[in-house]
Protein backbone atom coordinates (compact mmCIF):
# COMPACT_ATOMS: atom_id res chain seq x y z
CA UNK A 1 0.00 0.00 0.00
CA UNK A 2 1.69 3.77 -1.05
CA UNK A 3 0.61 6.07 1.57
CA UNK A 4 0.92 10.08 0.51
CA UNK A 5 2.66 11.55 3.54
CA UNK A 6 2.35 15.04 2.75
CA UNK A 7 -0.11 15.60 5.39
CA UNK A 8 -0.21 12.80 7.50
CA UNK A 9 0.64 12.81 11.39
CA UNK A 10 2.47 9.82 12.22
CA UNK A 11 0.76 8.58 15.97
CA UNK A 12 3.88 7.28 17.64
CA UNK A 13 2.40 7.57 21.24
CA UNK A 14 -0.35 4.99 19.96
CA UNK A 15 1.70 2.98 17.94
CA UNK A 16 4.01 2.25 21.47
CA UNK A 17 0.74 1.53 23.01
CA UNK A 18 -0.81 -0.77 20.09
CA UNK A 19 2.43 -2.73 20.49
CA UNK A 20 1.12 -4.03 23.49
CA UNK A 21 -2.41 -5.41 22.56
CA UNK A 22 -3.31 -8.50 22.46
CA UNK A 23 -6.27 -10.03 19.70
CA UNK A 24 -8.91 -8.47 20.18
CA UNK A 25 -9.31 -5.06 20.65
CA UNK A 26 -12.26 -2.82 20.80
CA UNK A 27 -11.24 0.91 19.91
CA UNK A 28 -13.02 3.04 20.53
CA UNK A 29 -13.65 7.46 20.54
CA UNK A 30 -15.82 10.41 19.20
CA UNK A 31 -15.88 10.61 15.44
CA UNK A 32 -13.05 12.36 13.16
CA UNK A 33 -10.19 11.65 15.65
CA UNK A 34 -8.30 9.04 13.22
CA UNK A 35 -9.59 5.50 14.35
CA UNK A 36 -10.22 4.21 11.42
CA UNK A 37 -7.31 5.86 9.12
CA UNK A 38 -5.17 4.82 12.41
CA UNK A 39 -6.43 0.83 11.69
CA UNK A 40 -5.87 0.83 8.22
CA UNK A 41 -2.88 2.40 7.72
CA UNK A 42 -0.43 1.84 10.53
CA UNK A 43 -1.51 -1.96 11.60
CA UNK A 44 -1.88 -5.75 10.60
CA UNK A 45 -5.18 -7.03 9.20
CA UNK A 46 -6.02 -9.27 7.04
CA UNK A 47 -9.47 -8.41 6.56
CA UNK A 48 -11.35 -4.96 6.86
CA UNK A 49 -15.28 -4.78 6.96
CA UNK A 50 -17.17 -2.00 6.85
CA UNK A 51 -20.70 -1.99 8.39
CA UNK A 52 -23.12 -0.17 6.09
CA UNK A 53 -26.15 1.66 7.54
CA UNK A 54 -28.82 -0.73 6.90
CA UNK A 55 -26.70 -3.45 8.10
CA UNK A 56 -24.92 -4.40 4.91
CA UNK A 57 -21.35 -5.40 5.04
CA UNK A 58 -18.40 -4.27 2.66
CA UNK A 59 -15.13 -5.62 2.27
CA UNK A 60 -13.17 -2.96 2.28
CA UNK A 61 -10.12 -4.56 0.33
CA UNK A 62 -11.95 -6.60 -1.99
CA UNK A 63 -14.47 -3.81 -3.03
CA UNK A 64 -17.59 -5.90 -2.55
CA UNK A 65 -20.82 -6.77 -0.14
CA UNK A 66 -20.63 -9.76 1.51
CA UNK A 67 -23.09 -12.06 3.30
CA UNK A 68 -23.27 -12.59 7.15
CA UNK A 69 -22.24 -16.43 6.92
CA UNK A 70 -19.32 -15.18 5.03
CA UNK A 71 -18.69 -13.30 8.29
CA UNK A 72 -18.91 -15.56 10.69
CA UNK A 73 -16.62 -18.04 8.51
CA UNK A 74 -14.06 -15.78 8.26
CA UNK A 75 -13.63 -14.79 12.11
CA UNK A 76 -13.60 -18.50 13.05
CA UNK A 77 -10.73 -18.58 10.01
CA UNK A 78 -8.64 -17.09 13.29
CA UNK A 79 -7.06 -14.36 10.70
CA UNK A 80 -7.01 -10.85 11.97
CA UNK A 81 -10.14 -9.04 11.16
CA UNK A 82 -11.25 -5.80 11.37
CA UNK A 83 -15.33 -4.25 11.58
CA UNK A 84 -15.63 -0.76 11.12
CA UNK A 85 -19.06 0.69 12.58
CA UNK A 86 -19.57 -2.97 14.20
CA UNK A 87 -22.45 -1.19 16.30
CA UNK A 88 -24.73 -1.36 13.01
CA UNK A 89 -23.80 -5.45 13.21
CA UNK A 90 -27.27 -7.59 13.74
CA UNK A 91 -27.83 -8.28 17.36
CA UNK A 92 -27.15 -12.13 16.78
CA UNK A 93 -23.24 -11.50 15.70
CA UNK A 94 -22.83 -10.10 18.88
CA UNK A 95 -23.90 -13.40 20.57
CA UNK A 96 -21.53 -15.15 17.99
CA UNK A 97 -18.68 -13.25 19.21
CA UNK A 98 -19.51 -13.68 22.26
CA UNK A 99 -19.78 -17.93 22.01
CA UNK A 100 -16.66 -18.11 20.07
CA UNK A 101 -13.95 -15.34 20.93
CA UNK A 102 -11.32 -18.11 21.83
CA UNK A 103 -10.70 -18.72 18.19
CA UNK A 104 -11.50 -14.63 17.32
CA UNK A 105 -8.81 -12.78 16.11
CA UNK A 106 -10.84 -9.72 15.72
CA UNK A 107 -10.29 -5.29 15.92
CA UNK A 108 -13.73 -3.69 16.54
CA UNK A 109 -14.17 0.36 16.19
CA UNK A 110 -17.19 2.45 16.82
CA UNK A 111 -17.40 6.26 17.41
CA UNK A 112 -21.06 5.91 18.57
CA UNK A 113 -21.70 7.44 22.37
CA UNK A 114 -24.44 5.07 23.07
CA UNK A 115 -22.65 1.46 22.19
CA UNK A 116 -19.53 2.95 24.17
CA UNK A 117 -21.28 3.08 27.14
CA UNK A 118 -23.23 -0.19 26.62
CA UNK A 119 -20.19 -1.97 25.52
CA UNK A 120 -17.91 -0.19 28.39
CA UNK A 121 -20.82 -1.19 31.05
CA UNK A 122 -22.67 -4.08 32.33
CA UNK A 123 -24.49 -7.03 30.82
CA UNK A 124 -22.74 -6.41 27.04
CA UNK A 125 -21.89 -9.45 25.61
CA UNK A 126 -18.66 -8.72 24.74
CA UNK A 127 -17.73 -7.41 27.99
CA UNK A 128 -14.61 -8.33 29.21
CA UNK A 129 -13.77 -10.23 26.38
CA UNK A 130 -11.93 -6.99 23.88
CA UNK A 131 -9.08 -4.72 25.15
CA UNK A 132 -9.98 -1.20 25.16
CA UNK A 133 -8.03 1.36 22.56
CA UNK A 134 -9.36 4.31 22.92
CA UNK A 135 -8.04 7.00 20.48
CA UNK A 136 -8.48 10.92 21.19
CA UNK A 137 -6.63 13.62 19.72
CA UNK A 138 -3.37 13.43 18.61
CA UNK A 139 -0.64 13.23 21.13
CA UNK A 140 1.04 16.81 21.63
CA UNK A 141 4.46 14.90 21.33
CA UNK A 142 3.37 13.90 17.76
CA UNK A 143 2.10 16.67 16.46
CA UNK A 144 5.04 18.73 17.76
CA UNK A 145 7.06 16.38 15.38
CA UNK A 146 4.71 16.98 12.84
CA UNK A 147 5.41 20.82 12.57
CA UNK A 148 9.25 20.85 13.25
CA UNK A 149 9.89 21.21 9.78
CA UNK A 150 6.82 23.38 8.72
CA UNK A 151 6.38 25.94 11.35
CA UNK A 152 8.21 27.78 14.33
CA UNK A 153 7.62 30.29 17.56
CA UNK A 154 4.52 30.86 18.43
CA UNK A 155 2.40 29.63 15.11
CA UNK A 156 4.04 25.98 15.47
CA UNK A 157 2.24 25.90 19.11
CA UNK A 158 -0.91 27.12 18.30
CA UNK A 159 -1.37 25.14 14.81
CA UNK A 160 -0.28 21.85 17.47
CA UNK A 161 -2.74 22.87 19.68
CA UNK A 162 -5.98 22.62 17.06
CA UNK A 163 -4.03 20.12 14.60
CA UNK A 164 -4.41 17.66 17.35
CA UNK A 165 -8.23 17.36 15.35
CA UNK A 166 -6.55 15.67 11.84
CA UNK A 167 -9.57 16.41 10.29
CA UNK A 168 -8.87 19.97 10.66
CA UNK A 169 -4.83 20.01 9.10
CA UNK A 170 -6.19 20.45 5.32
CA UNK A 171 -8.40 22.94 5.88
CA UNK A 172 -5.26 25.61 7.39
CA UNK A 173 -3.81 27.25 4.83
CA UNK A 174 -1.82 30.17 6.61
CA UNK A 175 -2.10 31.73 9.88
CA UNK A 176 -3.94 29.98 12.57
CA UNK A 177 -5.90 32.39 14.36
CA UNK A 178 -6.94 33.73 10.41
CA UNK A 179 -7.89 30.73 9.49
CA UNK A 180 -9.40 29.56 12.62
CA UNK A 181 -12.42 32.41 12.37
CA UNK A 182 -12.56 31.73 8.58
CA UNK A 183 -13.32 28.03 8.94
CA UNK A 184 -15.89 28.79 11.69
CA UNK A 185 -17.17 31.45 9.72
CA UNK A 186 -17.39 29.29 6.35
CA UNK A 187 -17.42 26.24 7.54
CA UNK A 188 -19.73 25.83 10.77
CA UNK A 189 -22.18 23.42 9.00
CA UNK A 190 -19.04 20.62 8.97
CA UNK A 191 -18.95 21.10 13.14
CA UNK A 192 -22.87 21.04 13.03
CA UNK A 193 -22.29 17.94 11.52
CA UNK A 194 -19.33 16.51 13.16
CA UNK A 195 -21.35 17.19 16.28
CA UNK A 196 -24.51 15.77 15.27
CA UNK A 197 -22.90 12.04 14.19
CA UNK A 198 -21.00 12.11 17.41
CA UNK A 199 -23.94 11.34 19.37
CA UNK A 200 -26.51 7.92 18.32
CA UNK A 201 -29.57 7.86 17.33
CA UNK A 202 -31.10 6.16 19.89
CA UNK A 203 -29.89 8.95 22.34
CA UNK A 204 -31.41 11.53 20.06
CA UNK A 205 -33.99 12.78 22.72
CA UNK A 206 -30.79 13.16 25.24
CA UNK A 207 -28.67 15.11 22.76
CA UNK A 208 -29.97 18.47 24.01
CA UNK A 209 -28.31 17.48 27.90
CA UNK A 210 -25.00 16.89 26.27
CA UNK A 211 -24.98 19.87 23.93
CA UNK A 212 -25.57 22.03 26.91
CA UNK A 213 -23.61 20.43 29.30
CA UNK A 214 -20.76 20.99 26.72
CA UNK A 215 -22.14 24.55 25.84
CA UNK A 216 -21.67 25.44 29.78
CA UNK A 217 -18.30 24.12 30.12
CA UNK A 218 -16.91 26.12 26.80
CA UNK A 219 -18.52 29.30 28.40
CA UNK A 220 -16.33 28.65 31.85
CA UNK A 221 -18.85 26.73 33.69
CA UNK A 222 -16.07 24.03 34.62
CA UNK A 223 -17.83 22.91 38.45
CA UNK A 224 -20.35 19.98 38.47
CA UNK A 225 -22.15 22.50 40.49
CA UNK A 226 -21.67 25.25 37.98
CA UNK A 227 -22.80 22.96 35.29
CA UNK A 228 -25.91 21.91 37.09
CA UNK A 229 -27.13 24.80 37.78
CA UNK A 230 -26.79 26.26 34.24
CA UNK A 231 -28.93 23.00 32.67
CA UNK A 232 -31.64 23.84 35.36
CA UNK A 233 -31.62 27.50 34.19
CA UNK A 234 -32.37 26.46 31.04
CA UNK A 235 -34.75 24.00 31.78
CA UNK A 236 -32.80 21.21 30.97
CA UNK A 237 -32.63 18.88 34.29
CA UNK A 238 -35.90 18.90 36.72
CA UNK A 239 -33.54 20.22 39.81
CA UNK A 240 -30.43 21.75 40.37
CA UNK A 241 -28.55 19.17 41.24
CA UNK A 242 -25.09 17.97 40.50
CA UNK A 243 -25.91 13.97 41.19
CA UNK A 244 -28.52 14.47 38.15
CA UNK A 245 -25.47 15.36 35.57
CA UNK A 246 -22.74 12.68 36.81
CA UNK A 247 -23.96 9.75 33.94
CA UNK A 248 -23.40 12.56 31.51
CA UNK A 249 -20.74 13.68 32.23
CA UNK A 250 -19.07 10.26 32.80
CA UNK A 251 -19.97 9.19 29.34
CA UNK A 252 -18.58 12.35 27.60
CA UNK A 253 -15.29 11.97 29.26
CA UNK A 254 -15.43 8.54 28.00
CA UNK A 255 -15.80 9.23 24.62
CA UNK A 256 -13.06 11.94 24.80
CA UNK A 257 -15.28 15.05 24.63
CA UNK A 258 -14.29 16.22 28.48
CA UNK A 259 -11.25 15.78 30.70
CA UNK A 260 -12.21 15.93 33.95
CA UNK A 261 -9.11 17.72 35.94
CA UNK A 262 -8.23 17.13 39.70
CA UNK A 263 -8.35 20.34 41.58
CA UNK A 264 -5.42 19.57 44.51
CA UNK A 265 -6.98 20.05 47.98
CA UNK A 266 -10.27 20.90 46.77
CA UNK A 267 -13.66 18.86 46.75
CA UNK A 268 -14.57 19.77 43.48
CA UNK A 269 -13.20 18.99 40.43
CA UNK A 270 -12.68 20.74 37.15
CA UNK A 271 -13.67 20.11 33.48
CA UNK A 272 -13.14 20.84 30.43
CA UNK A 273 -13.12 20.58 27.09
CA UNK A 274 -10.97 18.27 25.65
CA UNK A 275 -10.97 19.61 22.08
CA UNK A 276 -9.93 23.30 21.73
CA UNK A 277 -11.82 23.38 18.32
CA UNK A 278 -14.75 22.13 19.83
CA UNK A 279 -14.30 24.58 22.65
CA UNK A 280 -14.40 27.60 20.51
CA UNK A 281 -17.32 26.00 18.91
CA UNK A 282 -19.69 25.63 21.97
CA UNK A 283 -18.53 29.22 23.17
CA UNK A 284 -19.76 30.60 19.99
CA UNK A 285 -22.69 28.22 20.34
CA UNK A 286 -23.65 29.44 23.98
CA UNK A 287 -22.35 33.06 23.12
CA UNK A 288 -24.02 34.19 19.84
CA UNK A 289 -25.86 31.18 18.61
CA UNK A 290 -23.70 30.14 15.76
CA UNK A 291 -25.61 27.34 14.48
CA UNK A 292 -28.41 29.64 13.94
CA UNK A 293 -26.93 32.92 13.63
CA UNK A 294 -24.79 34.49 10.61
CA UNK A 295 -21.80 35.74 12.83
CA UNK A 296 -19.08 38.16 11.58
CA UNK A 297 -15.66 37.41 11.08
CA UNK A 298 -13.74 39.79 13.87
CA UNK A 299 -16.77 38.76 16.24
CA UNK A 300 -14.86 35.09 16.06
CA UNK A 301 -11.51 35.93 15.27
CA UNK A 302 -11.87 37.81 18.58
CA UNK A 303 -13.31 34.79 20.17
CA UNK A 304 -10.63 32.93 18.62
CA UNK A 305 -7.81 35.27 20.32
CA UNK A 306 -9.69 35.42 23.50
CA UNK A 307 -9.60 31.24 24.00
CA UNK A 308 -6.11 30.54 22.48
CA UNK A 309 -3.99 31.92 26.03
CA UNK A 310 -6.36 28.90 27.68
CA UNK A 311 -5.74 26.61 25.27
CA UNK A 312 -2.17 26.66 25.42
CA UNK A 313 -1.59 26.74 29.03
CA UNK A 314 -3.55 23.18 28.92
CA UNK A 315 -1.67 22.24 26.11
CA UNK A 316 1.55 23.11 28.06
CA UNK A 317 0.29 20.98 30.82
CA UNK A 318 -0.43 18.26 29.38
CA UNK A 319 2.43 17.89 27.27
CA UNK A 320 5.02 18.23 30.09
CA UNK A 321 3.20 15.57 32.13
CA UNK A 322 3.55 13.11 29.56
CA UNK A 323 7.40 14.19 28.74
CA UNK A 324 8.01 13.94 32.77
CA UNK A 325 5.89 11.47 33.90
CA UNK A 326 3.48 13.19 36.53
CA UNK A 327 0.19 14.68 37.19
CA UNK A 328 -1.75 17.33 36.26
CA UNK A 329 -3.73 18.71 39.23
CA UNK A 330 -5.27 22.29 39.33
CA UNK A 331 -3.88 24.35 42.38
CA UNK A 332 -6.59 27.22 42.95
CA UNK A 333 -6.92 29.03 45.91
CA UNK A 334 -8.44 31.95 46.96
CA UNK A 335 -6.30 34.99 46.02
CA UNK A 336 -4.96 33.07 42.62
CA UNK A 337 -4.43 30.24 40.16
CA UNK A 338 -1.60 28.21 38.94
CA UNK A 339 -0.97 27.72 35.20
CA UNK A 340 0.97 24.60 35.28
CA UNK A 341 1.20 22.29 38.46
CA UNK A 342 2.32 18.88 38.05
CA UNK A 343 2.91 16.20 40.48
CA UNK A 344 4.17 12.43 41.65
CA UNK A 345 1.51 11.36 43.65
CA UNK A 346 0.51 14.15 45.96
CA UNK A 347 3.86 15.77 45.70
CA UNK A 348 4.11 18.51 44.04
CA UNK A 349 7.64 18.72 41.64
CA UNK A 350 6.49 21.52 39.19
CA UNK A 351 5.15 25.02 39.12
CA UNK A 352 4.73 27.47 36.15
CA UNK A 353 2.90 29.60 34.72
CA UNK A 354 2.36 30.70 30.55
CA UNK A 355 2.79 33.95 29.29
CA UNK A 356 1.55 33.97 25.82
CA UNK A 357 2.35 37.44 24.63
CA UNK A 358 5.11 38.94 22.81
CA UNK A 359 6.75 41.13 25.65
CA UNK A 360 6.08 40.87 29.47
CA UNK A 361 7.60 43.83 31.38
CA UNK A 362 9.27 43.87 34.79
CA UNK A 363 5.99 44.46 36.74
CA UNK A 364 4.46 41.19 35.48
CA UNK A 365 7.35 39.00 36.42
CA UNK A 366 7.64 40.08 39.32
CA UNK A 367 4.38 39.29 39.82
CA UNK A 368 5.19 35.61 38.51
CA UNK A 369 8.14 35.35 41.02
CA UNK A 370 5.86 36.39 43.91
CA UNK A 371 3.56 33.49 43.23
CA UNK A 372 5.98 31.22 41.90
CA UNK A 373 8.16 31.28 44.69
CA UNK A 374 5.93 30.30 47.13
CA UNK A 375 6.41 26.75 46.25
CA UNK A 376 9.43 24.53 46.97
CA UNK A 377 10.11 22.75 43.50
CA UNK A 378 10.82 23.23 40.37
CA UNK A 379 9.87 26.28 39.24
CA UNK A 380 9.16 27.54 35.13
CA UNK A 381 7.92 30.06 33.06
CA UNK A 382 7.00 28.96 29.47
CA UNK A 383 6.45 31.93 26.66
CA UNK A 384 7.10 32.08 23.16
CA UNK A 385 10.32 33.27 22.89
CA UNK A 386 12.97 34.20 25.92
CA UNK A 387 13.98 37.59 24.21
CA UNK A 388 10.08 38.66 25.23
CA UNK A 389 11.27 39.20 28.75
CA UNK A 390 12.57 42.59 30.27
CA UNK A 391 14.63 40.83 32.78
CA UNK A 392 14.93 37.08 33.94
CA UNK A 393 12.92 36.03 36.56
CA UNK A 394 14.61 34.98 39.71
CA UNK A 395 14.91 31.06 40.53
CA UNK A 396 12.65 30.12 37.67
CA UNK A 397 13.82 28.45 34.75
CA UNK A 398 12.40 29.97 31.55
CA UNK A 399 11.54 28.16 28.89
CA UNK A 400 10.88 28.87 25.16
CA UNK A 401 9.32 27.24 21.99
CA UNK A 402 12.85 25.93 21.00
CA UNK A 403 13.42 24.56 24.41
CA UNK A 404 9.90 22.43 23.95
CA UNK A 405 11.03 21.16 20.68
CA UNK A 406 14.06 19.91 21.88
CA UNK A 407 12.25 18.32 24.91
CA UNK A 408 10.00 16.84 22.93
CA UNK A 409 12.99 15.45 20.63
CA UNK A 410 14.25 13.99 23.67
Amino acid sequence: MIIHMMNIVIRYEDLKRWEKIGNRVFVYGRRKTGKSFFIKNFTNYDYYFFIKRDGGIIDIINNKDISYDYLKDILLSRKKVVIDEFQRLQEDLLDFIHANYEKINLILITSTLFLSKKILEKHSPLLGLFEEFRIDLIDERDIIKYLIDKENGKELIEKAIYFREPWIIDFVKGNIREELARIFKENKYTFESLIGEIFNEEERELNKTYINILTSIASGKNKSTEISSYLFSKKIIEKDDPSIIQSYLKILQNIGLINKINVFNKKFDYYIISSPLLDIYFYLEGKYGISENDIVYEIIKEVVNDKIPFHVEYFFNSLLSKIYGLNYYKIVEKNYEIDISLFKFKELKIVGEVKWKDYIDKNEIKEIENKLNKFNCRKILILPNKNNLEYYPENIEVLDVNDIINLVKI
